[in-house]
């Protein structure tokens, strides 16, 4: 079975050497190791020159990009450069999130124990670094009335030996490459946020998506969500844009419901003339299908108060 590991990394050098120092201490291991640097400065470029002449059981590619394409255009990079080395399984995760030295031969263990050729992905416990479960990053959703709800899947099921779910996140994802090739690369436009959640949806269409606990890994920073309720920054932008676009192309009721709450927060008090500025260009920018990084909400624009 060929894995391919792909790893995403922006000016985070130190948890970077950490994490790849857990892939290449595994218990068993992969095919390759592909690293995306996604444009930063603070000496990830340098290092991984150095690096990808070290010898290792698998290996070693670089990519370096010519801007900082946000972690959905760094994952597509990636997962478009593993699909061009012909793969079985492609793994997905973060700079930031460090495997546990059995993790592939778990995963290995299971394969070989399921039939997991339909499955279109199959994704591991994600910890905190205290030891408690993220459950953040296995989801179920539904639909009630048109509105669309999202949910962490509850901590009692990582007692079973598998459960299904509906969302993944790109960490400690294994993501059958024929399922990729049914329905496509992550969205590079949304640039961050709902990236993997929309991906999701499309990857449910060539099979089931499970969660097999005792294949782990350890996250130093929790995923969360940017929400409205946050404060006016680059961040929410993207949040309000990509969850409504992604609405409208599966859920388009649900995005009627979504865009006229958020329209409905605006003409109360609490936020001011930018915030809800921001909020309804993000609106219409997912209406209108106006992706990819925005002019003004780049990275590290927030509102001067």
């Amino acid at each position: 079975m060929n894995v391919d590991v792909v790893i995403v990394t922006y000016n985070r050098l130190e948890k970077l050497k950490k994490a790849l120092a857990c892939y290449e201490n595994q218990t068993m291991t992969f095919r390759n190791m592909i690293v995306v640097n996604n444009h930063s400065n603070d000496g990830t470029f340098e290092y991984l020159e150095s690096w990808k002449n070290k010898e290792a059981p698998f290996a070693k590619h670089v990519i370096n990009t010519e801007d900082n394409l946000g972690g959905s255009g760094g994952f597509y990079v990636g997962q478009k450069y593993a699909m061009s080395l012909n793969p079985d399984w492609i793994y997905l995760a973060d700079d930031d999130a460090y495997a546990e030295p059995d993790m592939m031969e778990q995963f290995y263990k299971f394969c070989d124990a399921h039939d997991v050729d339909k499955l279109s992905a199959i994704c591991g416990a994600v910890y905190n670094m205290d030891g408690n479960i993220a459950i953040i990053h296995r989801s179920e959703h539904k639909v009630e009335k048109n509105h669309y709800v999202r949910t962490s899947c509850p901590e009692e099921w990582y007692d079973k030996d598998f459960f299904h779910i509906d969302c993944l996140s790109y960490v400690c994802s294994f993501i059958n490459a024929n399922a990729i090739r049914k329905v496509g690369y992550v969205n590079h436009k949304y640039f961050i946020y709902s990236d993997d959640t929309e991906h999701s949806i499309r990857l449910s269409k060539y099979g089931d998506i499970i969660c097999v606990p005792y294949i782990k890994i350890y996250h130093e920073e929790m995923n969360t969500t940017a929400n409205v309720s946050v404060g006016s920054s680059w961040k929410e932008y993207y949040a309000v844009r990509n969850n409504c676009h992604m609405l409208k192309k599966f859920h388009f009721w649900s995005a009627i419901d979504r865009t006229f709450f958020l329209l409905n927060q605006c003409k109360g008090n609490e936020y001011t003339l930018t915030h809800i500025k921001l909020i309804k260009v993000a609106l219409r920018d997912a209406w209108l299908g106006i992706l990819g990084k925005h002019k003004i909400y780049k990275p590290g624009w927030s509102e001067k108060i």
